[in-house]
């Protein structure tokens, strides 16, 4: 009798084990990826992003939300529970200040993140949507970019906390990584250096150059790029983005061509 009720209590204590197994929550599948935005629409119609801008959504392995739209950065602990995205005490916002279109664009998506709202993945792609706003996204890692073999067109220019576009109308400036020589066409003086890169740092060493005086809007982009491949600076390479942080604050950001 004893050895049937020593038996009788492993049966029970296993199938209790295997009920909290079963009663275990399922990973969140949104967790350690980055998404990019393919598409935005409002009302059904097509909302077009900022020039040269994109629309990303990370969601990391501690269970934070970080957005960017093009300026500033926006994070919070997010809850992906019910098929909703619940950012707990809401987001917060670093203050970079942008030209409207960008801080616009800023607000609109701060708004529809903070607005609860759901959220579907479909076979690596992910949906969300508050109301009649819809941003549709691809994981960043099907859409990989390499510094090395593509095309880099300036856009953005970055001081401090101070981001701005490239003059309206100036001739686009480009960058070509080599794999050891990077070289920029300013259409002035132009812009060369060797690099040497180690993690997310990269190490510019620049080459000799000519000093002849163009005009302004193009002199700005010609030294926004001397100013930050210089010396030990840090990059990030997101989806179609690249950016240049060098340590005095001065940098550049790029989209893929």
């Amino acid at each position: 009798m004893r050895i049937v009720a020593v038996l009788l209590l492993v049966v029970l204590a296993g199938c209790g084990a295997r009920t909290q197994a079963q009663e275990a929550p399922a990973p969140d599948p949104l967790r350690g990826t980055t998404f990019v935005a393919m598409a935005v629409t409002e009302d059904g119609k097509p909302r077009q992003l900022a020039p040269r801008t994109e629309l990303t959504v990370e969601f990391t392995d501690d269970g934070r939300l970080i957005a960017r739209a093009g300026c500033n950065i926006m994070q919070g602990q997010v809850d992906t529970g019910d098929g909703t995205l619940t950012v707990d005490g809401g987001l917060s916002m670093t203050e970079m200040g942008c030209d409207p279109a960008r801080h616009d664009q800023d607000e609109f998506v701060a708004g529809v993140l903070s607005a609860n709202p759901t959220w579907e993945l479909t076979d690596g792609r992910l949906t969300i949507r508050s109301g009649t706003t819809v941003f549709d996204m691809a994981a960043e890692d099907a859409m990989p970019r390499d510094l090395q073999g593509t095309t880099w067109v300036l856009d953005t220019l970055i001081d401090g906390d101070v981001a701005s576009s490239t003059a309206a109308g100036a001739p686009e400036v480009t960058l070509v990584f080599d794999g050891k020589k990077v070289t920029a066409d300013t259409h002035c003086n132009g812009y060369t250096a060797e690099y040497v890169i180690e993690g997310d740092t990269i190490t510019f060493t620049p080459g000799a150059s000519t000093l002849m005086a163009c005009a302004p809007e193009i002199m700005a982009g010609e030294t926004a790029v001397a100013d930050a491949l210089r010396d030990e600076v840090t990059f990030e390479v997101t989806a179609d983005r690249l950016t240049f942080t060098h340590p005095s604050g001065k940098g550049i950001g790029l989209h893929a061509q």
